[in-house]
């Protein structure tokens, strides 16, 4: 399987298989114009991550500078995905946040609160 990418005029995203591991990388700004093909890639990184039984993947976001309601919610699908697949089909999502984006630690420390078992924000 390829290693899941997305490109917009103004959004980017890439996934990228590292031992059991999944990483990936987001830049510029998550809003409606990247909103269907996040939604898509967010789908193909789940695929990846379970194909390769993953333990887990982790999100870089020191280049997000922006992610709409939309694109949010896709992430938070995304993590109740893993939490509705069997036990052993899980794996642990951890969030990377640019200190200086104020927005990242509070909106994704709310995606760690819904499942704080899975979930860690950095």
């Amino acid at each position: 399987m390829a290693d899941p990418f997305v490109k917009t005029e103004w959004f980017s995203a890439q996934g990228e298989r590292r031992g059991e591991s999944v990483f990936v990388s987001m830049s510029g700004n998550a809003d409606m114009d990247a909103h269907e093909r996040l939604k898509r890639f967010l789908g193909e990184v789940h695929v990846l991550a379970r194909s390769i039984r993953a333990g887990e993947v982790v999100f870089k976001f020191d280049e997000l500078y922006f992610m709409n309601s939309s694109c949010m919610s896709l992430l938070l699908r995304y993590i109740n995905d893993i939490v509705s697949s069997r036990p052993n089909e899980q794996y642990k999502v951890r969030l990377l946040v640019n200190p200086e984006q104020r927005w990242q630690r509070k909106s994704f420390d709310a995606m760690q609160a819904y499942a704080p078992e899975l979930v860690t924000v950095e």
